[in-house]
């Protein structure tokens, strides 16, 4: 970020509304790829600084993070919020959604790329059965603009969504 200034912004709208949000990340980075690593700030600082390294990398470990792991996140993060949405609008507000993210780097066609992204949800919510969660987690993954771009970049995207047990 440019000297001090930090900024996430949103644009009221409704989702139909070509509302715009915004969100940010500073990196800095030191060294080669195989034994450098960065730091990594979110626009707001959530988290403080975060290590980052190559997943491949010596250093990469607890403590530290990827941007396997980051897409995980990003995935797991879009997709509950949407899922809570639609399960809201079919009037099942949850009273908790658990959320497992996998995100898979690998290479097609010689371009690296994310080629697999994997939720593992459990839902808590009053009167909710496995057709209204299903039909939720369908919404969830047209709207979810993370699984949008993931699919559109050619991932597989496998999301079990089930509900909880107690």
């Amino acid at each position: 970020m440019e000297g001090d200034k930090r900024t996430m912004t949103a644009t009221p709208g409704r989702p139909d509304s070509n509302e715009t949000l915004h969100g940010g990340a500073a990196l800095v980075w030191n060294g080669d790829l195989g034994s450098g690593g960065g730091t990594l700030r979110f626009a707001l600082g959530a988290g403080g600084e975060l290590p980052l390294f190559w997943s491949g990398s010596t250093a990469y470990g607890p403590g530290s993070t990827s941007p396997e792991e980051l897409v995980a996140a990003a995935h797991a993060a879009c997709f509950t919020m949407t899922l809570v949405d639609a399960l809201k609008r079919q009037h099942h507000p949850p009273r908790r959604v658990t959320t497992e993210a996998k995100a898979t780097f690998g290479v097609s066609e010689h371009i690296r790329l994310i080629r697999r992204s994997e939720l593992r949800i459990v839902v808590d919510a009053d009167g909710l059965d496995e057709s209204d969660l299903s039909k939720a987690a369908g919404i969830a993954g047209r709207y979810c603009p993370v699984s949008n771009t993931l699919r559109i970049g050619g991932a597989e995207l496998d999301v079990d969504a089930r509900l909880s047990a107690g």
